[in-house]
């Protein structure tokens, strides 16, 4: 256990800028702009036009990382799970967390240049110290196909455990949007979830549990200890017990690709090609099931 007033000390790393209050900081930022999204979505007047009743307690709806087999329901006599949030609810909730989102990366950003500034030795966060721009694209882009034959291996085990339990697969409440938007053929939905999963959600969650929450972790524990930590935090935000697991092992994959390389934006590229192909694989769905 960490004792009293570790929180506050800074990391062991010399290229990290924060102190474990700084990276609470930034985390609750981003807990509550989830909040305040899910509000704006679950507001009383859209429960009484739809006739539903909003639900007691805030969804999350994190689409950063799509599980593959979110989309993959097993054929039973009950009907397949229909999103909890209306086209009219998710539209707003989408909206509101790209521009919360956003917000948060810049003022990481800004934060972390100004520190840099006052630290001109210290390595690039998104750069490292040698890298460059294209050597990150390229590294981030085959560490993701090397990655997502073992992803999708390990979903399907996961997802076959959890069946031999007697759990039922219910899919991330974002997938279950964005299918059903195909569905209806609903552009401004899927326009709102494509840029939220594959523009947005990579640099904000690779910058807090990459950037701030592993590198802040390598001051007092392992780099095996600190990929574990934070890949398991990262699996836990999701909304689904079908993609913890899958998704807490990519956790763990991108923080080991973040320390290997130095380099933030290779791990933001991975992410980013990762939303990017489980997204096609579910425009790859409907298209079949269309031909059908």
């Amino acid at each position: 256990m960490m004792d009293a007033g570790e929180l506050d000390r800074g990391p062991a790393e010399p290229g990290a800028p924060w102190a474990g209050s700084q990276v609470l900081l930034f985390f609750c930022l981003f807990f509550l702009i989830q909040f305040l999204a899910a509000q704006i979505a679950l507001s009383p007047a859209d429960g009484v036009k739809d006739g539903l009743p909003a639900p007691a307690e805030e969804t999350s709806l994190d689409s950063s990382s799509l599980n593959p087999t979110d989309s993959i329901q097993e054929e039973t006599p009950q009907e397949p799970a229909a999103p909890v949030l209306t086209a009219e609810q998710a539209r707003p909730l989408f909206l509101s967390l790209s521009i919360g989102n956003l917000t948060l990366i810049l003022l990481i950003l800004l934060y972390t240049g100004l520190w840099q500034k006052r630290q001109p030795d210290s390595p690039s966060l998104l750069l490292g110290r040698d890298g460059t721009v294209f050597g990150c694209l390229k590294s981030g882009f085959l560490a993701c196909l090397v990655w997502i034959p073992l992803h999708l291996l390990i979903a399907l085990l996961w997802g076959g455990l959890l069946q031999a339990l007697g759990h039922e697969i219910v899919p991330q409440q974002a997938v279950s949007l964005f299918l059903s938007a195909l569905e209806n053929d609903q552009s401004l939905l899927k326009f709102l979830i494509l840029v939220n999963v594959v523009a947005i959600a990579p640099w904000v969650e690779e910058l807090l549990f990459r950037g701030l929450l592993f590198r802040w972790l390598l001051g007092y524990r392992s780099v095996l200890a600190s990929a574990i930590l934070s890949g398991v935090f990262f699996g836990v935000i999701h909304d689904a017990l079908t993609s913890i697991v899958p998704i807490a092992c990519l956790g763990v994959a991108l923080a080991w690709l973040y320390h290997r390389t130095g380099s933030l934006l290779t791990s933001i590229v991975f992410h980013t090609a990762f939303n990017t192909l489980m997204v096609l694989l579910m425009f790859g769905a409907k298209l079949n099931g269309v031909a059908e």
